[in-house]
């Protein structure tokens, strides 16, 4: 158990179902009721499809980027296809849970920023200010954010890319979730995504109100930025990670029951 016990409160977990379960149970530990409801849907781009990607791949890559556990899941494997080993290459991850993927496939000396998570908190690492004449190779899903190309192109980087997933709006049922929140079994969710976050207002459609009035936590001062644009009423940003999106839900609803008269 927590230090801080969270006392049956209940979090709605917003991640792909494939990665969300080490996060409901550090929730469970804290004395916490998850919910899961995946506010993106994950699919693997075709194997022949991403044999073409595969060839057209550089063999000279000095660094390669991972923007995601799914994109550690998906991606190494097909590195593996592509150069047969990766000992020569070095790898950096986007925040603590890439980290922690990658760790699961025996690659331990990853750069990875301590504290938030994303391409610019990437980019702020020591290490990545010295990629002049480097060739970096981001994984990602199809359509990801360009920021941190933009970064490294401007720090004299060459930089390509292995789309191995998309990402699309689950196919959901939003009325249980509506249901919980009225009868207050839920009192938090998350958004470790904008893609995520606009996701789940959009399932909510015209019930989003009940999501709005309820403690949302993101990892990323952007994706609170976005939730704020969306009129989102409590936002607590938290550390990269299932440890800090835990410390961040631990350190609110203690901190609330605390200062109750």
């Amino acid at each position: 158990m927590s230090a801080c016990d969270l006392n049956g409160t209940g979090v709605l977990v917003t991640r792909p179902a494939e990665h969300a379960q080490s996060l409901m149970a550090a929730i469970r530990q804290m004395g916490g009721k998850p919910t899961l409801f995946p506010g993106v849907q994950i699919e693997a781009i075709q194997a022949q499809e991403m044999a073409s990607r595969l060839a057209l791949l550089a063999t000279g890559i000095d660094l390669v980027v991972f923007v995601s556990p799914t994109a550690v899941r998906l991606g190494v494997s097909l590195l593996m296809e592509r150069f047969n080993s990766l000992g020569h290459l070095r790898f950096a991850a986007v925040g603590q849970s890439t980290a922690a993927e990658l760790n699961k496939h025996g690659l331990t000396e990853v750069i990875v920023p301590d504290g938030a998570s994303g391409g610019e908190s990437l980019a702020s690492c020591p290490e990545m200010h010295r990629v002049a004449g480097r060739s970096v190779l981001v994984v990602r899903g199809e359509g990801g954010n360009n920021t941190l190309e933009t970064i490294l192109r401007g720090r004299g980087a060459s930089v390509s890319f292995l789309e191995c997933y998309r990402r699309s709006l689950p196919v959901s049922d939003f009325g249980a979730v509506e249901k919980l929140l009225r009868e207050g079994r839920i009192g938090a969710w998350m958004a470790t995504s904008g893609e995520i976050l606009d996701n789940l207002l959009r399932l909510a459609g015209k019930k989003a109100a009940l999501l709005r009035q309820t403690p949302l936590f993101v990892n990323h001062p952007h994706v609170a930025s976005r939730a704020f644009s969306q009129a989102v009423e409590v936002i607590f940003v938290t550390r990269g990670g299932d440890a800090g999106m835990s410390a961040g839900l631990g350190a609110w609803f203690c901190r609330s029951r605390a200062t109750m008269p």
